[in-house]
């Protein structure tokens, strides 16, 4: 047990300890109930009644403050059992029940003190005797209930109803020192039952640990008169206490605070995720208009872009049909729109089927290094027409697994892209090499670069840069090769600076030896 849990264990067992002897103290510093011509074992009611009449003035005074305190007790009793009762009702909970009930037991004892203050009969004697070990055993109850040490299993509740059942035919017994050997071992059980509670993490048990323990401190004062110990002769003070049952209060504040505290946790998490849900509902209608958004900007920009090539086909063949001998200078201008167009239909293809999910890949492995040499090669030449020194180097294999159709597909995508915006006499590196289980193919331009407000937006559809250099793109390339790396488990990452360039690299996991 840490240090921390031991030390609060000892002090509400000090607590209780400290109650019960400031209290036997105090009592014997009160006038005794018992007449000196009482006969041993007397009814502590009729003591009262002979102590009364001996002094009738303060014997009236002493009523009117006993009645009024057992009422008192069962208006307190009987407002928590209504709250109790309302939350029950509006929150159905079991721990609620177990506090309902023990309140009932609380509302009863005391009713039937005032209603029959005198032991009695044998019925009634054994009624206020049984009501007494109830009062003990609710507390255990509910404390279990309301930590969660509740029996579960049915090995575990078959012992529980056996260790009541001997509990409760002890504290019957008519024996003075057994009866109260067993009701002061239910308030120690109630106590462990707490400090084990506690030590097992749950904070909150010390709402109801030290509250118990002034209880138990004070329900010492009710056990002594009956067991006729030489120094202990209840006081009238102590009677009247015992008589409006005040001493279990402490315990009852204790669970209301405890269940207040619970409910008001709930109410909180209640909140919290309200809160939560709202935000979640706010950043998906967020989410929602700005993907309609950009749906209806894609939109615009294929209207646009196929309305572009198709008009200049159109004029060509009206231009054709009025001059057929124009042929030769129109053919070039007719095939590059007719090209644009068809890289234009098929990237909006495959970013719908990305979009979908439906793309499979025919995956193997890969060498990232000969897939990246294949693509350097086939646009040697488009970098030689432009100016454009291509420059490669490959370190390793890097075997990777994946589709070696798409993984070319997106770094010709990268090649591509850096070749259109490299001006001529500027140089292109495609490089790669392994990091931390890392492929990497990277690929560096000495172009216009791409402004910072531009590269958090620079993977998006119908993306093109700000700065002033522009060519016939159809502004989904890298929106595909974003999205076909993230396929092959791995991403695309830019490094870019205004005037001196960009830098893409591939990044994919790779494939283990």
């Amino acid at each position: 047990m840490k240090t921390k849990h031991l030390l609060t264990a000892l002090s509400a067992v000090v607590l209780a300890l400290g109650i019960a002897l400031a209290g036997i103290w105090y009592n014997a510093q009160l006038p005794p109930l018992e007449p000196g011509t009482a006969a041993s074992g007397q009814d502590a009611e009729v003591l009262f009644q002979e102590w009364a009449g001996a002094f009738p003035d303060e014997g009236s005074d002493v009523r009117t403050i006993r009645t009024t305190l057992q009422w008192m007790a069962i208006t307190v009793f009987c407002t928590l059992a209504a709250t109790v009762l309302a939350l029950h009702h509006y929150k159905p909970q079991r721990e609620l029940g177990y506090f309902l009930l023990y309140l009932v037991i609380l509302i009863a004892w005391a009713a039937t003190v005032i209603r029959l203050p005198e032991r009695g009969s044998g019925m009634v004697r054994f009624l206020r005797q049984g009501y007494f070990s109830l009062t003990v055993l609710a507390p255990i109850w509910l404390s279990a209930a309301l930590t969660g040490i509740a029996p579960r299993t049915r090995q575990q509740k078959s012992l529980s109803l056996a260790l009541t059942a001997g509990y409760v035919l002890l504290s019957l017994s008519t024996c003075p020192p057994v009866r109260a050997i067993g009701l002061l071992g239910g308030m120690a059980y109630c106590i462990g039952l707490l400090i084990a509670a506690y030590c097992r993490g749950d904070r909150a048990v010390l709402l109801l640990l030290f509250p118990c323990a002034a209880t138990v401190g004070l329900r010492v004062l009710v056990i002594l008169p009956g067991l006729e110990l030489p120094f202990f002769s209840e006081s009238i003070r102590f009677y009247v206490m015992r008589c409006a049952r005040i001493y279990d209060i402490p315990f009852t504040l204790g669970c209301m605070t405890f269940v207040c505290r619970r409910f008001a946790l709930q109410f909180d998490r209640t909140e919290q995720l309200a809160r939560e849900l709202d935000q979640r509902v706010a950043d998906r209608t967020r989410a929602l208009t700005e993907e309609t958004e950009a749906r209806k900007s894609m939109m615009l920009n294929i209207f646009h872009d196929l309305r572009s090539p198709l008009f200049a086909v159109s004029s060509g063949l009206d231009t054709l049909e009025a001059a057929p001998e124009a042929l030769p200078a129109l053919l070039p201008a007719l095939q590059q729109r007719m090209r644009f167009l068809r890289r234009l239909t098929e990237d909006l293809f495959l970013a719908a089927k990305l979009e979908q999910k439906q793309v499979l890949l025919n995956e193997d492995c890969v060498s990232l290094s000969e897939a990246a040499q294949a693509v350097c090669e086939n646009c040697r030449s488009e970098a030689e027409n432009k100016g454009v020194a291509l420059c490669a180097q490959f370190d390793a294999a890097l075997p990777v697994w994946g589709d070696a159709v798409r993984l070319q597909q997106i770094l010709q995508n990268l090649v591509t892209n850096a070749i259109h915006y490299t001006p001529a006499g500027g140089t292109i590196t495609v490089h790669s090499w392994e990091t931390e289980g890392s492929a990497l193919v990277c690929v560096q331009d000495t172009g216009c670069g791409i402004a910072p407000e531009d590269q958090a937006a620079v993977f998006d559809r119908y993306f093109h840069t700000t700065a002033n250099t522009k060519h016939d793109s159809t502004g989904l390339g890298l929106t595909i090769a974003q999205e076909l790396a993230r396929l092959h488990h791995g991403e695309i990452l830019l490094e870019s600076e205004v005037g001196k360039g960009s830098c893409f690299t591939l990044k994919l996991p790779l494939l283990a030896d």
